[in-house]
């Protein structure tokens, strides 16, 4: 499915935009930069983040925590520096996926959560310089349960390697796949261990942690927890490298960019 051929009103009903302009054709570069960012369903100051997004200049976009308000916003800045947009608000705030694009997709699905209530995945198949890529765009389980946080760390790890175990089987096994987003888990998680045993690797990346919870103590914004929970991780047709977070905009989350490129046999 190419998204910028779909029906107006069928893209009204999907909660999608594409936009007008005809995306770039995949170069032969053989490389690609990704970014991934959670930007808060309740960001007080959305520009700082749409700011961050357009310097980077990614390739390739995926962002968690999309409303209709985000929407809007990113259809309206980036309609010429991302011709591909393609938007899935949920019925939860926080559970809203976006993919921003300078290349071709030729596939969009939403997965849904194995759970209901929480948040679903978005897969995608992207032309690329080196073909056809898929890309799993996830935002998983927050370590909460009863709204507790304590309680959460404790038992929701079993959930989010439910959710990335249920994924996993709707991939395609031919293809080079990446996959990235709000884990909300560090690096040794459930949900990536599980990942790594089908031979996916995680990109390391310098700078600050992805997510950050900031008070303000003594009249100055202080993070009094500290955390990397936004990862990349690739499968071994691919390698990643440059990794990095950006200390920029003003989610609780930071975006977190990419270098992919195939691995040279």
């Amino acid at each position: 499915m190419t998204v910028r051929l779909l029906p107006l009103l069928a893209a009204i009903a999907l909660g999608m935009i594409a936009a007008a302009p005809r995306p770039a054709r995949a170069d032969a570069s053989g490389q690609l930069r990704l970014m991934t960012y959670n930007v808060n369903y309740a960001n007080p100051h959305p520009t700082t983040a749409l700011d961050a997004i357009a310097a980077e200049d990614a390739d390739i976009v995926l962002l968690q925590e999309i409303t209709s308000e985000w929407q809007r916003a990113l259809a309206e800045r980036f309609a010429k520096q991302y011709p591909v947009q393609v938007f899935r608000v949920h019925t939860r705030a926080a559970g809203g996926l976006a993919v921003l694009s300078k290349l071709p997709i030729k596939l969009e699905e939403v997965l849904p959560c194995p759970e209901r209530r929480w948040f679903p995945s978005e897969r995608l198949v992207v032309d690329t310089g080196f073909g056809p890529l898929q890309i799993l765009n996830v935002h998983l389980r927050p370590a909460v349960d009863g709204g507790s946080w304590f309680k959460g760390f404790i038992t929701s790890p079993p959930l989010r390697r439910r959710e990335i175990e249920t994924y996993w089987r709707r991939l395609a096994r031919d293809l080079p796949t990446i996959i990235a987003g709000d884990f909300n888990e560090d690096p040794s998680g459930s949900a990536i261990a599980f990942l790594s045993r089908q031979g996916l690797a995680r990109v390391p990346t310098a700078g600050p942690t992805t997510w950050h919870y900031e008070q303000l103590v003594k009249g100055q914004p202080t993070d009094l927890l500290r955390i990397d929970i936004d990862h990349v991780l690739v499968d071994r047709s691919l390698v990643g490298r440059e990794g990095k977070v950006l200390d920029a905009g003003t989610s609780d989350h930071r975006p977190v960019v990419v270098t992919i490129e195939p691995k040279r046999r």
